[in-house]
């Protein structure tokens, strides 16, 4: 009977304790703690060992398993012993040592899986580790177990795998933050994009400072009632794709709001951000098509401009998307032109119709020759390209008036003319 229940407690593939018997030695070892006493708990875990039973199939994948529990054993102390947790994951606790140590025996880890030999095929398998260090990072197996694998998980999402991650409090309430900001906004566009509402910051023309348009900007209320800044949410919804569905409620909007507005202004203009995320969508333009149709919006009105950071690796796929717009009649725009992705090659690749020049190419454009003369000469260069320019940023009266007579910008958007605003605020605008 005790051989059987000895059984049970292995795990049926590897032979290894499983997670029942490492909480039971894991637990002993805490209680038995005093105040001099520390180790660490590393969870081990396999970053692409899903690939190995979908292409090789179970049974290689079975073999492959028990051939990297034997090379992991190897290359650890004989009184260090390895547990199998579920799916691809190990885990070991090491009494009385230290990071450096734990670097070390990742280091050797690393090695071992490099090349496993599985009958007739090699399989190639690189591991993540996570660590947390006892009694700092917990003083129960449950907390210090939830620690060392968030650490895992965070060093593969952010830093892509195949390394060892140490516990920290900082980087785990950031991640904990954004999982809660996923949830809470899975179930707000679930309701309809409830919490989300957007902003409208004016445009206006360089010439005369009059209105013409505005840019739609997307603001979210978290589930604490605080209203977040874009840099916060929006790189969550792009990673989690969330900004598709997200993304459709945004152009209904900012359409509906447009069709209002131009009652004021027959020329009024929106301009809407599109991520390469959304590009990617088949439903896109079907969407965008049918909300035109369906507001009897005349195309014209509508700028879709190219999100900031877009490393495109494809421009021949961009452009086909944007051409399928620019055949309707909407506008495309390259957003925040002179930095981060937006260069020259940026601007010989993308097929638009509108420069909006980044607010880190005016700074110091009053006081430096050199960057006015940049600005000066890269807006006369779109220019020559039939590109016209728009100049985000600006907040002072004295740049304005720099972009306006020196620069010749076509058009100007910032705080000096306005913050983006609700949509009962901007529209007092118009009654000015």
């Amino acid at each position: 009977m005790e051989q059987e229940n000895r059984v049970l407690q292995l795990d049926p593939a590897t032979n290894l304790p499983n997670r029942f018997e490492l909480v039971k030695a894991l637990d002993e070892e805490l209680k038995n703690m005093d105040g001099n006493t520390n180790g660490a708990v590393m969870v081990i875990g396999l970053d692409n060992f899903q690939l190995v039973n979908e292409v090789c199939g179970p049974n290689v994948g079975d073999e492959a398993l028990r051939q990297i529990t034997d090379n992991i054993m190897n290359v650890l102390p004989y009184d260090i012993q390895l547990y199998r947790l579920d799916g691809d994951q190990f885990c070991i606790f090491w009494p009385e040592s230290m990071p450096e140590e734990m670097e070390i025996v990742f280091a050797s880890l690393q090695l071992s899986l490099r090349d496993i030999a599985v009958i007739e095929d090699k399989v190639y398998c690189t591991t993540t580790a996570g660590v947390a260090f006892y009694p700092r990072d917990g003083k129960d197996s449950d907390t210090l177990l939830r620690n060392a694998q968030a650490a895992k998980t965070i060093a593969r999402q952010e830093g892509g795998g195949d390394r060892i991650s140490f516990f920290q409090e900082a980087a785990y309430e950031r991640w904990r933050y954004n999982i809660m900001m996923q949830g809470f906004m899975k179930n707000s566009i679930a309701r309809g994009c409830e919490d989300f509402f957007l902003c409208f910051q004016p445009q206006v023309r360089a010439a005369d400072a009059s209105l013409y348009g505005a840019e739609a900007l997307l603001r979210w209320t978290s589930g604490t009632g605080e209203v977040l800044p874009p840099l916060e949410f929006i790189p969550v919804l792009e990673k989690t794709r969330l900004i598709i569905p997200a993304g459709h409620w945004i152009i209904e909007q900012a359409v509906k709001t447009c069709k209002k507005w131009l009652e004021y202004m027959p020329d009024f203009q929106m301009s809407i951000n599109i991520s390469l995320y959304q590009l990617e969508e088949q439903m896109l333009f079907p969407f965008v098509e049918d909300c035109l149709q369906r507001y009897d919006m005349d195309p014209k009105h509508i700028v879709f401009e190219l999100t900031e950071g877009q490393n495109v690796t494809d421009w021949d796929f961009v452009n086909e998307q944007f051409a399928s717009f620019r055949k309707l009649g909407v506008r495309i725009a390259m957003d925040d032109f002179g930095s981060g992705y937006a260069t020259l090659d940026f601007l010989r690749q993308f097929e638009c119709d509108l420069i909006k020049l980044d607010r880190s190419v005016i700074e110091d454009m009053l006081t430096r020759e050199f960057n006015k003369n940049l600005v000066k000469y890269a807006i006369k260069l779109c220019h020559k390209l039939d590109l016209e320019v728009c100049v985000e940023g600006v907040e002072e009266e004295d740049i304005y008036l720099c972009l306006r007579d020196e620069c010749e910008a076509d058009a100007i958007q910032g705080f000096y003319f306005g913050k983006p605003e609700t949509e009962d605020v901007f529209v007092k605008r118009f009654r000015k």
